[in-house]
């Protein structure tokens, strides 16, 4: 295995572990401002992290590592849009009582 795979398994490990000790942290309550907010940010880590194993190693060819850390600017800044939404829906979805 190259160690760039064995780096970004390495990552990917690490925040599905914090994804896991966050919620346990939280007990899990979707809707703790807490738990929204660390999520994102081990999200966010893990997006930046891979991003920057990805570009290491095409770091001989500019442009495509150029284009890497755009890509994962733009999936970073995406991933925090597309999740405060979500969780406002789950807010609301869980805040408002039961359709009859």
């Amino acid at each position: 295995m190259s160690p760039t795979l064995i780096v970004a398994v390495a990552i990917v490990l690490a925040s599905s572990i914090g994804l896991v000790v966050v919620g346990a942290a939280y007990g899990w309550d979707l809707t703790s401002r807490g738990y929204a907010r660390w999520t994102r940010v081990i999200g966010v880590l893990a997006v930046v992290g891979l991003t920057a194993v990805t570009a290491w190693s095409r770091r001989g060819e500019p442009g495509v590592v150029a284009a890497i850390i755009v890509g994962g600017v733009v999936l970073s800044v995406g991933f925090v849009l597309l999740h405060r939404h979500l969780t406002a829906r789950v807010r609301a979805a869980l805040e408002s009582p039961p359709a009859e």
